[in-house]
């Protein structure tokens, strides 16, 4: 069972989550938090897997805070579950290595296969705030050597989609997708898939939507 802390400076909203990872039995709540700065501190404090957090609280911010909590506990999983979806917040969200990025009125059936994909080693980032950018497409395939299977797989990984799904997509095995992802990872010198998303937007393969980043 994973162990998690839950922050929001609604307590309705807080009392709904209980309840929704209490029933799932593969969650357990250890703590909770109302702004940022008690968020970082039960985190730090009580060392759980996951840490699922409003954005915008009072207190400090739940971004730089993320930073200060994985330099404690670089294991943990940070999902944030907001009602704002600008391009900036998510873009810094991605930068300090938060692992997910949901919207609050996604389904609570959603938000809790989105929380098992992040414990599973994945990047969840809704909504998608990026899109090829078809100007500069040819440009980073041919600079970091990807052959067209591994764009197609990198395109997938932007989708938010796990290999089982790409996969399925692609009409290809699990095991060579798996092998596709550490090629791209390796080409472009990334650690993880996130990292892989965050790295094609600053190179500008990615454009993002409704907005710039900086």
């Amino acid at each position: 069972m994973h162990r998690v802390v839950v922050a929001d400076d609604h307590q309705i909203v807080k009392d709904g989550l209980k309840i929704l990872l209490g029933a799932s039995q593969e969650f357990e709540v250890v703590g909770e938090a109302c702004n940022g700065d008690e968020a970082v501190e039960k985190t730090i404090r009580t060392k759980p897997d996951l840490l699922l957090t409003d954005l915008k609280m009072p207190g400090s911010s739940i971004i730089n805070g993320s930073v200060k909590i994985k330099q404690k506990l670089p294991n943990i999983k940070i999902v944030v579950l907001t009602a704002f979806d600008d391009s900036e917040d998510i873009y810094r969200a991605m930068k300090a290595g938060i692992n997910g990025y949901i919207m609050k009125d996604t389904s609570p059936d959603k938000i809790l296969n989105t929380l098992r994909m992040v414990m599973d080693g994945y990047s969840i980032f809704q909504p998608k705030i990026n899109e090829p950018n078809e100007n500069k497409k040819d440009q980073f395939i041919d600079k970091y050597k990807l052959t067209e299977r591994e764009h197609e797989v990198l395109l997938g990984i932007i989708e938010n989609l796990n290999n089982a799904d790409i996969a399925k997509k692609l009409y290809i095995s699990e095991t060579t997708v798996k092998t596709h992802v550490s090629n791209i990872l390796k080409k472009t010198g990334q650690s993880n898939r996130a990292q892989a998303v965050l790295f094609a937007l600053q190179e500008g393969f990615l454009q993002v939507k409704g907005g710039k980043i900086s």
